[in-house]
């Protein structure tokens, strides 16, 4: 995956953790913000060109190879 297409991915990813948050009163909030921060670090990694692979595992398990 190309890395404008990777920070993209990433941030959908976080928009839909976001929602997920908002939309849950009482769920478990603590998992949701380290979440996002993971997101969060590995969008800028990937932007600065420091990562080119990653693995993220919720929803489901998926692992992106970065090319430049």
């Amino acid at each position: 995956m190309r890395r404008g297409s990777a920070v993209t991915y990433l941030l959908d990813q976080r928009r839909a953790w976001l929602a997920k948050i908002s939309s849950t009163s009482s769920g478990n909030v603590e998992t949701g913000s380290r979440q996002l921060e993971l997101l969060d670090r590995l969008t800028l990694d990937v932007r600065a060109g420091r990562i080119h692979t990653f693995e993220l595992t919720h929803p489901k398990p998926v692992t992106i190879f970065v090319t430049d």
